[in-house]
């Protein structure tokens, strides 16, 4: 009797835990445990989202894509995973604003796919929202293209103020040096002979980047914007 009681005991523990582990927490807190898996692990957040239905219907949220850490893919990520599963995740996290995934999607759109304007668009808008990368490519595309108008050139400039703030111009061409040793579709440049960017007539840099050994003391935003931009394209046509 002892054996079938405890028996019994057990059956209705595991029936008891099994209908109310969906009720222990809200939904909403559930979406919000989903973001942060995503926010540390895409590989997680995958674990989590095929485990159970309570946690699939958790992980299907804007705010888990938009957080989701897709910056762990590499920056090209779509020449070895195109037509794959995670080319759907990565769109699905562009719909929701995630900066890093719109950023690697406007890099295929402009590069690989040859949607000049639209690639370009697709990286703007991920430098709107803060991604690093995304405000570095964008400033080099906007200043070096030979067809910029004024709008393009101040969001230009405003990007590259964001990197140049943070410290990060140097990384930045380093990472895009790399990036370009693939197989990217060329971009015309502007004429090599035409300021880039620059216009100032007050300016005591202007012409004379080259000659400068220590950057940190070039007041002028739009000379380095300049040099750097010359870089970039250096970088592309080697």
């Amino acid at each position: 009797m002892a054996g079938s009681s405890q028996k019994g005991k057990m059956k209705v523990d595991v029936s008891v835990q099994h209908e109310c582990l969906p009720n222990l927490l809200p939904r909403e807190i559930w979406s919000s445990i989903a973001t942060m898996v995503a926010w540390n692990s895409i590989q997680d957040l995958f674990n989590m989202k095929t485990s159970c239905k309570l946690f699939a219907s958790a992980c299907n949220s804007d705010a888990v894509y938009r957080h989701a850490l897709v910056s762990v893919l590499p920056i090209d990520c779509f020449l070895d995973y195109s037509g794959r599963p995670a080319m759907t995740f990565l769109r699905r996290c562009t719909i929701a604003w995630n900066p890093a995934a719109l950023f690697r999607v406007g890099m295929a759109h402009l590069f690989w796919c040859g949607h000049r304007r639209g690639g370009i668009q697709t990286l703007t808008e991920a430098a709107e929202l803060g991604d690093v990368e995304a405000c570095y490519i964008s400033a080099m595309l906007l200043l070096s293209l030979g067809d910029k108008d004024e709008n393009e050139i101040r969001r230009g400039f405003k990007f590259f103020g964001v990197i140049r703030k943070s410290g990060t111009v140097e990384r930045c061409r380093e990472v895009f040096t790399q990036v370009f040793a693939g197989p990217w579709s060329e971009i015309p440049p502007a004429d090599p002979e035409e300021p880039v960017s620059c216009r100032s007539g007050n300016c005591r840099t202007c012409g004379t980047m080259d000659d400068v050994s220590n950057f940190s003391s070039v007041s002028c935003v739009q000379c380095l914007a300049e040099y750097k931009v010359r870089k970039f394209l250096g970088t592309i046509y080697v």
